[in-house]
């Protein structure tokens, strides 16, 4: 018998797998795929290698989440470089380049909005302090929202004067820290909204002024570009993890999670596995294809309702093409009409391989991942869907040869959310966890501890959320509660 079995093996699956085998815990991880990481995976195709989504590195910097995640694990990090150049942000009429250094960012707000520059500036030193306050909280690991009297006590700890400073925004929007500054210039709006639904899934209006704060300096904090994709790292912690003696089973997914004297785990190789605790990593609106209805009748997590709280699936075009790229910018966002949503082809985000990249592509070459939000669940009308991936691939395509003309494509692939929930085992392919819909989404939010004993969640729909930073810390706070209920 097994103390922990971890079903998944993205970024909150490999943290706690890591941790628990650096604890001594005799561990059991099972992934379905053929590759680890999920929606954080790879893949390859004709020397080229693909991100499965168009992500940054984020968390490398001195004290973010992954270097201390890999302090702890006492590994040392897999290559990454610091941009200094977040993105180039592309509207029709100009180009926004997004610096990550704060007073250089500072600049280019006076040089591309001078009118409303100062109020612009003095709104963004707001979303830095207000971060600042919640990720001294959050980086403690609380629980949150607390099952037990115990958490309770933890989190009062946990919480400091700078988070009690940020409380009188709980309960804003970024669209009501922005109307309190008089800023309503058309194009920042829109930048706003392009960061904002890439981050956070939604745009000023829905979004709670502290996740947008926190999305909105967290590439301030440290954004980097990482060798080989995101997927270097999920394979670093793997690797760590079965160094520590953890057991890792591919290409075996699971198929019931039910409980008798312990918890018992089937996979499709009709094989059963039994333990203490089962750590899930994946959304929560995917759990219920597994649950035994046993469970489900006291979670009180109620399938009926997770099918209603919309979440986003993503659309997503893969090439490789020769290395003919003007510009030294390694992730570009379009935006093509500012007065549209943010989704299906008029917002997306693209990145490519670093020239000297060998393992993303061969010399004189790029890989390119294109990546835009899409409403899942009209991918799964079968008659429709050939026409509507070659529509919404010939706009995409369309814009990006406006500013990157793309010659020699020597490999193209499409995703679509179909595509995600063959690969990634995701309901309906929804990704990026839950869209908020309003200041007070954030009391909504779910905890990584479940009201049934001895069954966790981890993954982009629990505290503290979406990204690899939020997977990570949710399946580093499932480590500390299991190693600590001992």
């Amino acid at each position: 018998m097994y103390d922990v079995i971890i079903v998944g093996t993205g970024f909150g699956g490999v943290t706690t797998s890591a941790l628990l085998a650096k604890k001594g815990y005799r561990t059991l991880t099972l992934e379905a795929a053929n590759e680890l990481g999920g929606c954080a995976g790879k893949f390859e195709r004709q020397s080229f290698r693909f991100q499965a989504g168009a992500t940054l590195g984020m968390g490398f910097e001195e004290d973010g989440v992954f270097s201390q995640l890999f302090h702890e694990l006492g590994m040392s990090s897999p290559p990454v470089h610091l941009l200094h150049t977040v993105m180039d942000v592309h509207f029709s009429e100009r180009t926004i380049r997004y610096y990550q250094q704060k007073e250089r960012w500072f600049e280019e707000i006076a040089q591309q909005f001078p009118k409303d520059s100062g109020a612009i500036v003095r709104f963004f030193k707001e979303m830095f302090s207000l971060a600042d306050a919640l990720l001294s909280f959050v980086y403690k690991r609380p629980m949150i929202p607390p099952k037990t009297m115990k958490h309770i006590f933890e989190v009062i700890q946990k919480a400091d004067r700078k988070l009690l400073s940020a409380a009188p925004f709980l309960f804003q929007s970024i669209a009501k820290r922005l109307q309190h500054y008089g800023i309503h210039d058309e194009t920042f709006i829109a930048f706003l909204n392009g960061q904002l639904v890439d981050s956070v899934q939604t745009t000023i209006e829905r979004c709670p002024a502290l996740l947008g704060a926190v999305a909105l300096s967290v590439f301030h904090r440290g954004a980097f570009y990482v060798e080989g994709g995101l997927a270097t790292v999920v394979h670093a912690l793997a690797e760590r993890y079965k160094q520590l003696g953890g057991e890792l089973r591919m290409r075996e997914k699971v198929i019931s999670i039910r409980k008798e004297r312990h918890w018992l785990v089937t996979t499709n190789r009709n094989q059963t596995y039994e333990a203490k605790h089962v750590v899930f990593n994946g959304s929560v609106h995917s759990i219920f294809a597994i649950l035994d209805d046993s469970i489900k009748r006291t979670f009180s997590i109620r399938e009926e309702k997770e099918k209603k709280r919309p979440a986003w699936g993503a659309f997503t075009i893969y090439m490789g093409v020769d290395d003919n790229f003007q510009t030294d910018s390694l992730y570009h966002q379009f935006i093509v009409d500012k007065t549209k949503p943010m989704s299906e082809g008029n917002q997306f985000l693209l990145s490519t391989s670093a020239p000297f990249d060998r393992q993303m592509a061969p010399v004189g070459k790029r890989s390119i991942t294109i990546s835009t939000h899409t409403e899942p669940l009209h991918w799964w009308n079968r008659h429709a869907y050939d026409e509507q991936k070659k529509m919404l691939t010939e706009q995409i395509l369309q814009r990006v040869n406006k500013t990157f003309p793309l010659t020699n494509i020597h490999v193209q692939l499409v995703g679509t959310p179909v595509t995600f929930a063959r690969f990634t085992h995701r309901a309906f392919g929804k990704v990026g966890g839950y869209i908020p819909n309003g200041p007070f989404s954030l009391l909504s939010t779910y905890a990584p501890q479940t009201n049934v004993e001895g069954l966790w969640l981890c993954g982009d729909t629990v505290f503290p959320g979406a990204g690899s930073l939020g997977c990570a810390l949710s399946g580093w706070i499932v480590a500390d509660a299991i190693a600590m209920d001992k």
